[in-house]
């Protein structure tokens, strides 16, 4: 587990445009119009809806969220800390001062909004840098030398652009992400879009699995992320037994086109964008659900985490009687 947290909190070393030192602190350009600094309460001032959305969101609290916290309790939390909140200063790991800032809480507006010098974005995307890298490649001192060129650790804006190019969609990420300039920026903080995100159909001893207008992966961005098919014979699922699983499976090996090994998938079983998936569900079992887990079987299991903290449930009903066989239809 502690191998697995160390090179998640790496991503905050690539140098990004959003990041350009890696590890160092993100040095925004001027504020707009003429403003002293991008303190959050001056934005507040012109764009107090915008402002009070973003304070819901997982952007703003991304440092603070109890999953995060709990993530960098065995970690050098600076990796972390950076890409979290890239204005921060407190690069300590654990509960912030009372009167801390906001800029030490997550993502704030000069996040994302900020001009950075010559640094050039992804047109419109100026942040595809934090959803788009490589796993880090590290020498045998344990020391970060590069991203890799060719194993993704998040795909996420790779994975919408093949989907764009197939399907000819000319829609963008906020198009999903920030409907109307909805600035909660929905995503896994928001259990709701998820739910919504999710088609399952019962079907003769199955269920048929699905997703609803999602442009990647699901689950996509942090590798730690997976969905579990789970039954029970209990509604409460207290004896759940797994029947499936979409997700990625790590190793650390040596990979083409990179003279030093590193952790990388060897395993991808996510949903695809427009992938119907077919899970039979064991004869006798009564119920069903389907689980978005937000860390790894492996952080889970450590017991480091509360069911209700990392476990989302996104689905979950009666198995359907199934229709009896022929056979049986023609016993006296």
């Amino acid at each position: 587990m502690h191998a697995l947290l160390l090179t998640l909190c790496l991503l905050a070393a690539a140098p990004t445009p959003r990041f350009p030192q890696g590890t160092a602190r993100m040095e925004p350009g001027p504020a707009p119009h003429g403003l002293p600094d991008w303190d959050v309460k001056r934005c507040a001032e012109c764009h107090p809806a915008q402002v009070e959305s973003w304070r819901n969101s997982g952007h703003a609290n991304a440092r603070i969220d109890d999953v995060f916290q709990v993530a960098i309790t065995e970690d050098r939390p600076a990796w972390c800390v950076q890409c979290h909140a890239p204005l921060a200063r407190n690069l300590e790991r654990g509960a912030l001062p009372p009167d801390s800032s906001t800029e030490e809480h997550g993502v704030t507006c000069a996040g994302c909004h900020a001009a950075l010098g010559d640094a050039r974005a992804t047109p419109g995307m100026p942040c595809a840098g934090c959803h788009q890298f490589g796993f880090p490649v590290l020498n045998g001192s344990g020391q970060r030398v590069r991203l890799s060129a060719t194993q993704w650790q998040q795909d996420t804006v790779g994975e919408w652009t093949r989907w764009r190019d197939q399907f000819h969609d000319t829609r963008h990420c906020t198009d999903c992400h920030m409907p109307r300039g909805d600035h909660g920026l929905g995503g896994t903080r928001r259990t709701e879009s998820l739910k919504a995100a999710l088609v399952v159909e019962q079907t003769r001893g199955a269920l048929r699995i699905s997703t609803r207008e999602v442009g990647h992966g699901f689950p996509t961005g942090d590798v730690m992320r997976w969905v579990s098919v789970e039954v029970a014979n209990e509604p409460l699922f207290e004896s759940p037994r797994t029947v499936a699983t979409f997700g990625r499976r790590l190793e650390v090996r040596a990979w083409p086109g990179e003279s030093l090994p590193h952790l990388g998938a060897v395993e991808d079983s996510r949903l695809r964008p427009g992938e119907t998936r077919r899970v039979p569900v064991p004869e006798g079992a009564r119920y069903a659900r389907i689980v978005y887990h937000l860390v790894s079987r492996e952080q889970e299991d450590s017991g480091l985490y509360p069911a209700g903290l990392s476990r989302l449930v996104l689905w979950a009903a009666p198995v359907q009687a199934r229709p009896p066989s022929k056979d049986k239809e023609h016993e006296p």
